[in-house]
C-alpha cells in the first residue's frame, strides 16, 4: 500500500516529468520543488546519487532507461516481498496493482497512476475492527514516554483516538494514508522485521512487539562517509 503510493508512484511521476524537461537535472529540480513528502525525499535522494554520473545527468535518454529499470525493479521487489511473506489482510487494491503485460509501457504507467488513487474499496474497516484490542493498547501506551514525543506516531494516534468508536471512518483514503505506519505494524507478522527510514514506526512497533530496523538517513550516511578534517 504505502510502498506503491510513495516509491513506485514517485518513480513514475518523475518519469513523465523527465520526458517533458530538457535534462534529467532539470526534471529532478522541478520535482523537488513541487513534491515535499518524506517518501519522495527518500526516493529523490537515491536518484540524485544516480545523477552524480555526469553523463547520465545530461543524457535524457539514458536517464529514462535507468529510471525504467528502477520502476521495473520496484515492482519486482514489491511482488517478491508480498507474494512470499505478507498476506494482504486488508484486501488493499494497491497490493495488486501492477503494470499489465501486453500494453504499451507509458499507457501502463498512466493506468497505474489512475488506479493508485484508491478507486476500488478495501476491507480496512473489518481489519481494524479485528485489531481493536491492539489499537486500544496503542492508545494507552502511546500517551506514555517516550512515545508521547514521537510526532509522526502521535499524529496517527490522534486520528485513531477520534475514530475508535466508529472505525469505518478510517477507511477514507486520506485517513488511510495518515495511519499507514500503524496499519503496517499491525499487519506484518512478528516473525518478520520492518526495515524503514521512518522513525515514526518505532513507537507502534515497540508497543505491539514487532521487530524493527530503522536505517540511517541518506544525509547521515553521507556525513559518515565524509573525510575527517585534517589538523592544520
Amino acid at each position: 500500500m504505502e510502498y506503491k503510493r510513495s516509491v513506485v508512484k514517485t518513480l513514475i511521476d518523475l518519469y513523465f516529468v523527465a520526458k517533458e524537461e530538457k535534462t534529467p537535472s532539470d526534471a529532478l529540480h522541478y520535482f523537488q520543488e513541487g513534491f515535499r513528502t518524506r517518501q519522495n525525499k527518500i526516493v529523490l535522494s537515491a536518484i540524485a546519487t544516480l545523477l552524480e554520473d555526469s553523463e547520465i545527468a545530461n543524457d535524457k535518454l539514458r536517464f529514462l532507461i535507468k529510471l525504467e529499470t528502477l520502476i521495473f525493479g520496484s515492482f519486482q521487489y514489491f511482488h517478491d516481498l508480498i507474494d512470499k511473506y505478507i498476506e494482504n489482510k486488508i484486501a488493499c487494491p494497491l497490493g495488486k496493482i501492477s503494470i499489465q503485460e501486453g500494453i504499451a509501457r507509458e499507457e501502463g504507467y498512466r493506468r497505474f497512476l489512475e488506479e493508485i488513487d484508491c478507486i476500488r474499496m478495501c476491507s480496512l474497516d473489518k481489519f481494524l475492527k479485528s485489531k481493536k484490542s491492539q489499537l486500544k493498547r496503542l492508545i494507552e501506551e502511546g500517551e506514555k514516554d517516550p512515545h508521547d514525543k514521537n510526532k509522526g506516531f502521535q499524529e496517527a494516534l490522534l486520528l485513531i483516538k477520534s475514530a475508535i468508536g466508529t472505525l469505518d471512518t478510517l477507511k477514507a483514503k486520506s485517513n488511510c494514508m495518515k495511519i499507514g505506519d500503524v496499519i503496517i505494524a499491525l499487519e506484518v507478522p512478528k516473525r518478520l522485521k520492518i526495515l524503514t527510514f521512518d522513525r515514526g514506526f518505532e513507537s507502534s512497533c515497540q508497543i505491539l512487539g514487532k521487530r524493527l530496523i530503522v536505517l540511517p538517513s541518506l544525509a547521515t550516511l553521507r556525513k559518515s562517509r565524509a573525510p575527517a578534517p585534517q589538523p592544520s
